[in-house]
């Protein structure tokens, strides 16, 4: 018979096992966005979700897409300085019907 163990001591091995902090950096590059990309950009360019390396950007226009991509690796530099593991950012054209 298996004896109930504690949940101090549970709880801190699911949560490295899911790698909730790593998770967490990520969205701090979401939270910093404006402050990355600049005020501009980010009229045009917003973060809606993240996984364990990639993040999602809506694009209000092929243009923003474009000019985005040819920033994607100095946007993945400053988003690391904030402890992030992004590797790549996908982008996703949205149209303002769509909830842009």
């Amino acid at each position: 018979m298996k004896f109930p163990r504690r949940i101090d001591k549970i709880i801190p091995k699911v949560l490295r096992d899911m790698n909730i902090e790593q998770r967490t950096k990520n969205w701090q590059g979401v939270e910093k966005w404006a402050e990355i990309v600049g005020a501009r950009i980010s009229r045009h360019a917003k973060p809606t979700a993240v996984d364990a390396d990639n993040l999602y950007v809506d694009v209000d226009s092929p243009m923003w897409q474009s000019q985005l991509f040819l920033m994607k690796g100095n946007i993945i530099s400053k988003m690391q300085k904030y402890g992030t593991n992004i590797k790549d950012i996908k982008f996703r054209i949205v149209n303002e019907d769509e909830g842009y």
